[in-house]
């Protein structure tokens, strides 16, 4: 987003009504995420979604702790503990790799939509290992491979009409960081962790057209510099052109242009 900055809390007010990309992920970690814990860690909770839901739904019985090096969105998330208010939670700053609590402090740890943003997401895992009590459960929500498939395939096709194969080899990059449900449970058996359940989901995202979806705050803040970066100048004009042409006939031919997303929520007990 133009102008967008972390550290300004009004931008942050801002950030924290891109609400739906957390809900879709945060609605099925909700579904299934178990409900008798009494000591809760939310890694990577930013601006207080789901730490503070979930803190509420656990009960004042349970105490929650949400983490993230993120300061202004701690401050904002502190803004809404404090005014809702929500007595049983508390926020550190911290970086998932190295988390301040001591071992087995936690019997149950979240994150939402966070692996996928984690510097060292293998680091994290074995952090929230250490954190967890024996028995504890680690609940996971993430999008996964396949994301946006629509959106990629058209991106490919217009990168494929100028024969472009650097940049449909960073494009084919931009889409494999997303992982599977099969290299999620590897990942979390090589940190220690027994894959107890996992729930998958597929939600659309809806769109009148091209122009609709490339001026939507959140996909000029998330996605569009990410997009922009598989192609070089002076091409990438005439490219994003042919991709909104596609797009454009993709939402003629079915009265709209829906984007699908592959969810997922996986549960693992620390061994």
């Amino acid at each position: 987003m133009p102008g967008f900055n972390p550290n300004d809390p009004r931008d942050v007010a801002t950030y924290d009504e891109v609400s739906l990309w957390s809900a879709m992920a945060g609605l099925l970690l909700l579904d299934h995420v178990p409900l008798g814990a009494h000591r809760m860690l939310d890694l990577g909770c930013g601006a207080g979604f789901p730490l503070l839901e979930l803190a509420e739904r656990l009960g004042p019985q349970a105490y929650a702790v949400g983490a993230d090096p993120w300061r202004a969105a701690l401050e904002r998330a502190g803004e809404k503990r404090q005014r809702w208010p929500v007595a049983n939670a508390a926020l550190a700053r911290a970086d998932g790799a190295a988390l301040p609590f001591r071992d087995g402090a936690f019997d149950l740890a979240v994150s939402s939509l966070g692996l996928n943003n984690f510097a060292d997401p293998d680091a994290a895992l074995a952090e929230c290992h250490r954190v967890l009590a024996p028995g504890g459960t680690l609940a996971l929500s993430t999008n996964l491979t396949g994301h946006w498939r629509e959106f990629y395939a058209a991106f490919a096709a217009a990168l494929n009409q100028r024969g472009d194969r650097a940049a449909l080899a960073r494009l084919a990059h931009h889409v494999a960081h997303r992982g599977t449900v099969e290299g999620l449970t590897r990942r979390l058996e090589r940190a220690g962790f027994r894959v107890t359940a996992t729930h998958d989901r597929v939600v659309p995202m809806r769109f009148a057209d091209a122009e609709a979806l490339f001026a939507h705050h959140f996909i000029r803040l998330g996605f569009v510099p990410a997009w922009e970066s598989v192609v070089e100048e002076p091409a990438r004009a005439e490219v994003f052109a042919a991709l909104r042409t596609r797009l454009d006939g993709i939402a003629r031919e079915h009265g709209e242009l829906r984007l699908t997303v592959p969810f997922a929520c996986v549960l693992a007990a620390r061994r």
